[in-house]
């Protein structure tokens, strides 16, 4: 996305932008770090646990996440 706009090419940066729509909309539907480790762990890779006070995400929001990520075209393992 970033390479297109200082490419001069606008275009392509919002087309890509929306494209991920879905992602930014997943990783923010709580707290952004919750999130962010849950999709790590979705995409294979290590995630972690979150510390208190903060909680793991839970298998509705993960599931949810799946979808959002998937909708934005994230590979998943």
């Amino acid at each position: 996305m970033l390479n297109a706009w200082f490419a001069g090419n606008p275009a392509r940066s919002l087309e890509i932008h929306q494209q991920l729509l879905p992602v930014f909309t997943g990783t923010f539907r709580t707290q952004g770090a919750i999130m962010t480790k849950a999709a790590l762990t979705l995409m294979g890779l290590p995630g972690g646990y979150t510390r208190l006070p903060l909680v793991d995400a839970t298998d509705a929001q993960i599931a949810q996440l799946r979808d959002d990520l998937r909708a934005g075209g994230v590979v998943l393992k």
